[in-house]
């Protein structure tokens, strides 16, 4: 089957409050679309839901928690089918945009939040785009994923993992007639770094969802925000990490 192109008329945010998830719906979805914001219920995800109703879409939420396991995560996501139109309704867009930067001395938190949740959303989305044969998977990674900091170290860890699982199952999903997106990203201004100085190469939600959006127009698998960062990254990988700042360690 065909892989359906933005805009996108049913979509399914995992992480219903993250910036980054809603900036790439607003750079997506088409008009008045139908909408899934699945996280944890509150006065961010609730003020989110209000915006894109503001924007003429219909939204609807659906609860989840980090901690659920496997067959919990499979739940909820044929809940947020459900609530998009039914159980044959056919999702345009799955978006996977769960993640906080976490704390260094609570690294089980950090990987709970950051690689078993996605993880098992992944794998739940994958269940439930390659059962309609259709559909695209956008997942949030990093650029940590490749080029991890001490600094970050648990949080680098994780996005290595969904990374990993995205890329590594990217062309069996696409026998299925699912497109896989990941998006690797370099330090993006939000409310979650809002305490950080943006280092060179920063980007912002906006920024990070127009790049999505003109890659979901060609045929590439892996995008990094922005372009250059790929290239910085490379070269990184092979400078030793005793000569550089000891913010890039």
């Amino acid at each position: 089957m065909a892989l359906r192109t933005q805009p996108f008329e049913r979509i399914i945010l995992l992480g219903g409050s993250s910036e980054i998830g809603l900036a790439i719906v607003g750079c997506t979805s088409a008009p008045h679309a139908t909408i899934c914001l699945v996280g944890r219920p509150g006065p961010r995800q609730a003020a989110a839901a209000e915006h894109l109703r503001s924007r003429g879409h219909t939204v609807t939420e659906a609860a989840y928690d980090t901690a659920m396991t496997f067959t919990q995560t499979q739940d909820v996501l044929m809940v947020a089918k459900d609530l998009l139109g039914g159980p044959t309704t056919r999702i345009d867009a799955i978006i996977m945009a769960i993640g906080t930067m976490g704390d260094p001395l609570t690294p089980e938190a950090t990987l709970g939040t950051n690689l078993v949740g996605p993880a098992l959303l992944i794998l739940s989305s994958q269940r439930v785009l390659g059962s309609q044969g259709s559909g695209s998977l956008i997942v949030l990674s990093s650029a940590a994923a490749v080029r991890p900091r001490e600094s970050i170290l648990f949080y680098a860890m994780a996005k290595q993992g969904i990374d990993t699982l995205a890329r590594t199952t990217t062309e069996s999903m696409k026998s299925q007639g699912v497109r896989t997106l990941i998006v690797r990203p370099g330090f993006v201004s939000t409310t979650m770094t809002a305490h950080l100085r943006p280092p060179p190469f920063s980007s912002t939600p906006s920024a990070t969802a127009r790049h999505v959006a003109r890659a979901l127009k060609g045929r590439k698998g892996v995008i990094w925000v922005p372009g250059i960062l790929r290239w910085v990254i490379l070269t990184l990988r092979f400078l030793p990490r005793s000569l550089l700042p000891g913010s890039l360690r």
